[in-house]
């Protein structure tokens, strides 16, 4: 998987004065009690006017993050931002220490395995500032970002950040082959998808690219997830809550579909020797029919095929269901010690509003705001409608590896190699993911 899928592994600001939220915890920053971290009494949403300046770590190598902090400073001219970028690699190596220095971040990045700081109270419990600016209403994807004091349950518990930029999946798709072919899209549910694949093979074609030298099979099988799992199945599950099963007969379809379409010959028998950037590069080179990824591809798939470039959100199990698509996003959270935590939780809740809106829709995510993001063409306005469509469904499901164990993606690379090679059936595959939760989880 590459650096960017790996990382997706999700109205303006008002300084409306001091606002006392009930129910936030009386302590006070850098201080803690069971894991949880809030700012004392008052919560004040005023940003000063003295100077101020804050520190932040990051490893987004697109324009959103340094777009958005010119933005804030823009509309607070006294607020001199300090950003420290890191490579992904290093930044998932570093960031746990760097967050728990003597003088850390202001505000940081979260990625998968940041939940180890919330039980010695490194990361701001933000309950309190989004109570007071209304994040809940603002922001998709906060359960994400939710976590239980001890940082190893997510989707429960109190908040600790917000997504900057949303990413979400769908099906790209060659209009030029299509059409050649005879196929009618957008599928419009998964029996419909898999019968033009078969229509693509039968006209010669790779029906469906995919790579999975570095586990990028795991697009496919969290959209078949999302299709035939509950939300309430796929989010215990992937947000590590007691007693949770992938052993679930929506999960072995989708790990049984999977298998179908590689040993049909709608995926490459040698699906396992290509990694996931070459399926795009070669997919974008007007290789195969069909291309399940993220909406970080579309900047590649546009330019190499350009009007040729086709996009729709996955189909579900009917025609009448609900939408129910994977996704994460760059998320922001707080230092437990800063000093600026009003000014940090106003960048916090400015980035979900319309003004970020065009900064995060010109780096190639999704902005919180979906209604604010500018109106596009082609590709990208497919995108958009699609993007648009998930917010309104509330359909923004969890990636399966990124919050049930920190080594659960590791898991799911082997684990998706082994069904893809006829090495594991569908049962021992789902064996597999469900020993390493529960070894992470019954500690």
């Amino acid at each position: 998987m590459s650096a960017f899928s790996r990382r997706t592994f999700l109205s303006g600001l008002a300084a409306v004065g001091t606002v006392t939220v009930t129910g936030c915890s009386s302590l006070t920053p850098g201080s803690s009690s069971s894991g949880s971290t809030a700012a004392a009494g008052p919560v004040s949403t005023t940003v000063p006017t003295d100077p101020v300046t804050l520190t932040v770590a990051d490893a987004d190598d697109t324009t959103m993050t340094q777009g958005l902090l010119d933005a804030f400073r823009q509309k607070y001219p006294n607020v001199t931002f300090k950003r420290q970028y890191t490579g992904w690699d290093d930044y998932l190596k570093s960031i746990n220490l760097t967050m728990s220095a003597a003088t850390p971040p202001d505000i940081a990045q979260f990625t998968p395995g940041m939940q180890n700081l919330v039980p010695g109270g490194l990361l701001l419990n933000t309950d309190g500032y989004s109570t007071a600016y209304g994040w809940a209403a603002k922001f998709p994807g906060l359960d994400q970002i939710t976590l239980t004091p001890d940082g190893k349950t997510v989707g429960t518990g109190s908040l600790y950040g917000v997504p900057g930029g949303l990413s979400f999946e769908g099906v790209y798709y060659n209009k030029q082959k299509a059409a050649r072919l005879g196929l009618t899209v957008p599928a419009k549910t998964v029996d419909e998808l898999e019968a033009l694949f078969a229509k693509a093979k039968a006209g010669g074609e790779l029906a469906l690219v995919v790579g999975n030298l570095d586990g990028g099979l795991n697009h496919p099988f969290n959209e078949l997830l999302s299709v035939f799992l509950t939300p309430a199945e796929r989010e215990a599950w992937a947000f590590g809550h007691s007693g949770a099963t992938i052993v679930l007969p929506g999960a072995k379809t989708a790990a049984e579909t999977i298998q179908r379409w590689v040993t049909k010959g709608y995926i490459s028998s040698n699906v396992n020797g290509i990694s996931d950037n070459d399926a795009t590069a070669g997919f974008a080179k007007g290789q195969g029919v069909f291309r399940i990824s993220g909406n970080w591809a579309a900047a590649a798939v546009g330019k190499g095929l350009g009007d040729n470039a086709g996009y729709f959100t996955m189909p579900q199990a009917t025609a009448d269901s609900k939408l129910h698509t994977t996704g994460a996003g760059v998320y922001y959270c707080v230092s437990a010690k800063t000093k600026n935590a009003a000014t940090a939780a106003a960048f916090l809740d400015f980035v979900g509003g319309a003004e970020a809106a065009a900064v995060t829709a010109k780096a190639g995510f999704m902005a919180p705001k979906a209604e604010a993001m500018p109106s596009q063409t082609g590709l990208f306005g497919a995108l958009l409608a699609g993007w648009q469509a998930t917010v309104r469904d509330q359909g923004l499901q969890p990636f399966i590896q990124n919050a049930s164990s920190p080594t659960m993606s590791d898991t799911l690379t082997n684990a998706l190699q082994q069904l893809a090679g006829g090495k594991a059936t569908a049962d021992e595959f789902l064996a597999l993911l469900q020993a390493d939760f529960d070894k992470y989880h019954q500690k």
